[in-house]
């Protein structure tokens, strides 16, 4: 019966094996007819950060050293030959223009002129009483031509004797300071001998030399911020660009006005002087941005409406340790700030702006 039992046990347990193994074969198919997956091939658009810059104006600044000048002397001279009988100014003096600033003595001269003065009373005279004798008939018409003539010379010789005195009176020719005192109070002085010297310093020069780099970068008219050795600081106007090199040093003479008409500006000083070039139509963007085209040049990657990727070859016309200012770009133009290394010249891109990415990041915080 113990024999039995097992076998049936046996016999049993096989046919349970049996029904699984059949279950496991049924249930598998062979790899070969299962249905090959769908593979979906999308292109994928590249997201680059971009940023618009706008065109501005680039002021460089070209400094040259050079001191302050006067921008004429004269020596006032004597018209007339006499002795000094008075010079009305003194050394610091300012004068103006036509400024009686010295006399010369000669009594002989204003004599003269009192008697022309008193030969053309009667020469006027003589001719209005004639006048009136030949209206009444009295007397000859013809008359009146010698008597014409003789008060136009009493005229003459009245003016001639005016000149004469006027001549005595030293005046001076520019407005300035005297600087010096040449003649002195009671000596003789011919015609063209030196009374004084009159400076002129107002405006005051100031003069500096500019490479044959930089002469080209200069105009006439433009402002110029000068510092004096003294402290003083004052704007001055480009007056003058010479031509001219100098031979030994290769640089040209530039000459700025600045107003000094308090005369507190020395002359001889010193002087740092500043000229702000202006450069429109650049764009100043960060250094890094600037990438190497497959043919070698140089420029920046922006993003135009289509979204497409355009190389803009530029040209750096100076630089900083925060960026480069570049030419080659118009108007206000979208740059790719992030991902440039990694475009190409038409690609189309999903241009974010920083904004955006700011957008996202705290949509991102919040959830």
């Amino acid at each position: 019966m113990a024999i039995r039992g097992i076998l049936i046990a046996l016999i049993i347990l096989m046919s349970a094996l049996l029904v699984m193994v059949f279950r496991i074969m049924g249930g598998s198919a062979p790899v070969e007819n299962n249905p090959p997956a769908e593979i979906v091939l999308e292109d994928s658009v590249l997201d680059v950060r971009t940023e618009v810059f706008e065109q501005a104006t680039l002021e460089r600044i070209i400094e040259l050293a050079g001191q302050t000048a006067a921008n004429r002397r004269e020596t006032i001279v004597a018209q007339s030959g006499g002795t000094l009988s008075d010079i009305s100014v003194d050394k610091g003096d300012v004068v103006a223009v036509g400024d009686v600033i010295a006399l010369i003595s000669a009594d002989a001269r204003d004599e003269n002129l009192r008697q022309a003065k008193q030969a053309l009373v009667a020469a006027e005279i003589d001719l209005d009483a004639t006048r009136a004798l030949v209206e009444e008939g009295f007397v000859a018409r013809n008359t009146l031509s010698d008597l014409e003539t003789a008060y136009e010379a009493a005229l003459a010789a009245v003016e001639q004797a005016r000149d004469q005195v006027n001549d005595l009176e030293v005046r001076s020719t520019i407005a300035g300071l005297v600087e010096n005192r040449v003649a002195q109070v009671g000596g003789f002085v011919g015609a063209g001998d030196p009374v004084l010297a009159v400076t002129s310093m107002d405006p005051l020069l100031i003069s500096a030399r500019a490479g044959e780099q930089q002469i080209a970068e200069f105009a006439i008219g433009q402002i110029a911020d000068v510092e004096l050795a003294t402290g003083q600081q004052v704007e001055a106007v480009i007056s003058y660009i010479s031509p001219f090199a100098d031979a030994a040093t290769r640089t040209f003479e530039i000459e700025a006005e600045a107003p000094n008409s308090d005369y507190s500006l020395f002359e001889g000083v010193t002087a740092t002087v500043q000229v702000r070039i202006p450069t429109p139509g650049l764009h100043y963007v960060p250094t890094g941005l600037l990438q190497r085209a497959p043919d070698g040049r140089q420029g920046l990657y922006s993003v135009n409406a289509d979204n497409q990727v355009v190389f803009n070859p530029t040209e750096v016309i100076s630089a900083d340790l925060a960026g480069s200012w570049v030419s080659g770009l118009e108007g206000d133009v979208t740059l790719i700030t992030v991902g440039q290394a990694s475009v190409k010249d038409g690609l189309i891109v999903n241009p974010v702006t920083a904004e955006k990415v700011e957008q996202i990041s705290a949509e991102e915080r919040l959830n």
